[in-house]
């Protein structure tokens, strides 16, 4: 299989450990479709900032295509080989600016017809992957934990009417010191992986704390907070506003601006783990409404965790969002417009859902478990196996009793 033109990228603006990479698989690299190899070159270069769930992805992916016959590999390719590329593109060093190229990739894929091909390509492929995939096994089942419904003294909303089915609602649950036992229970598991499969085994990002307000002090490794990031949103906020006024850039500009941003740009470049930076410097510069509602925040940081991080234990906690506005007001003003606490129950209440979702498409799902709590409140619900699913309990339990139900 003949590439349409060959590699002629020394890789020198990638960061140090996707340089490495790059350089060690040339032979592969030179060996692929200008398409197929240019979306996986986007993935080499931001190995350095991965989670070491995404730095798994990209080795097996790797070792996978090289194990692969130039027959076996022109067979499992040759969709993404058939794609035509625009003159324009056929110009770009796709290798040197990965990025760059997708972006232009995307707009003629639609301009051109080919997006379903591209598509049927990509999932064929994907599927060939996971078949082949190796999981990284742990001792501890996945557990999450939603928080919602933070400011709301009472509601005539039925609450987790579409998790219901899945698991036991409870609506006399004493909820005194019902957040300190959770956050206790993330950071007894943080201690207890890492107590038994030492460093080696454990990652730093195996567990998480996600808040739509100020963070609660608690020991557990990743600690995220839309208010303590009120200072990066303003200086993302002042860009875009920039952007939008100038008149020189419609939204595929301003996207670009956005792709285009480093961690520095937010001041996120003190962060000691830049890791974590470029993962926040994302949540912020690619969720759309995160930079405005702290409820669209915690789910889209929720989803980016599983989708990316995959860890162990995830905690998120909603918090009230500004009330909905005219979207250059929102934009431009700078302090948030008033709370609204019971629109936020609303989303946060449809976002517990969806974080259910995203974990049940983790390894282990049939051995996850969940709890979704109205803080504050008699009322949650507890899913995983053993728990009666479509049932209801009246006992009066604390939340302790409750987590110890999920073990």
């Amino acid at each position: 299989m003949t590439p349409k033109h060959g590699l002629r990228c020394d890789f020198a603006r990638y960061p140090p450990e996707a340089r490495a990479m790059a350089v060690a698989n040339m032979d592969l690299l030179g060996r692929l479709p200008v398409v197929f190899r240019t979306i996986l070159l986007r993935e080499i270069l931001l190995y350095d900032w991965n989670f070491p769930a995404e730095r798994r992805q990209v080795d097996d992916q790797l070792v996978l295509l090289k194990s692969l016959s130039e027959t076996e590999l022109h067979s499992r390719l040759e969709g993404f080989a058939g794609i035509r590329l625009s003159p324009a593109l056929e110009k770009l060093d796709g290798s040197d600016d990965p990025v760059g190229f997708i972006e232009q990739l995307t707009a003629w894929l639609w301009s051109s017809g080919q997006m379903e091909g591209f598509r049927a390509a990509a999932e064929a492929f994907a599927a060939f992957v996971q078949a082949g995939k190796s999981e990284n096994s742990s001792s501890q089942a996945r557990l999450g934990i939603v928080v919602i419904g933070q400011g709301v003294e009472n509601t005539s909303i039925t609450l987790f009417r579409k998790l219901r089915s899945a698991g036991v609602y409870f609506d006399n649950l004493r909820p005194d010191r019902g957040l300190d036992i959770l956050l206790d229970t993330v950071a007894k598991r943080s201690a207890s992986q890492a107590e038994k499969e030492g460093n080696a085994g454990s990652s730093s990002y195996d567990h998480w704390y996600i808040d739509g307000a100020v963070a609660e002090p608690a020991k557990i490794q990743v600690r995220l907070s839309y208010a303590e990031l009120q200072d990066k949103r303003a200086l993302l906020l002042a860009r875009i506003q920039s952007v939008i006024s100038s008149g020189s850039s419609g939204p595929e500009g301003l996207r670009s601006v956005l792709a285009k941003m480093v961690p520095e740009d937010l001041g996120l470049g003190e962060d000691k783990d830049p890791v974590l930076s470029h993962f926040t410097m994302s949540l912020l510069t690619q969720g759309s409404g995160t930079q405005i509602f702290a409820t669209t925040f915690v789910q889209w940081a929720a989803r980016e965790c599983l989708r990316r991080a995959q860890p162990h234990t995830l905690l998120i906690r909603y918090a009230p969002r500004q009330q909905l506005g005219p979207m250059n007001v929102m934009l431009t003003r700078a302090e948030p417009g008033a709370p609204d606490p019971m629109g936020s129950l609303t989303d946060a209440d449809m976002g517990a859902y969806y974080t259910w979702l995203n974990l049940k498409r983790l390894a282990g799902a049939d051995q996850m478990r969940f709890l979704v709590w109205f803080e504050g409140h008699a009322e949650a619900i507890a899913i995983g196996p053993g728990l009666p699913v479509g049932t209801s309990s009246s006992s009066a339990l604390d939340m302790r009793q409750v987590v110890a139900l999920l073990n």
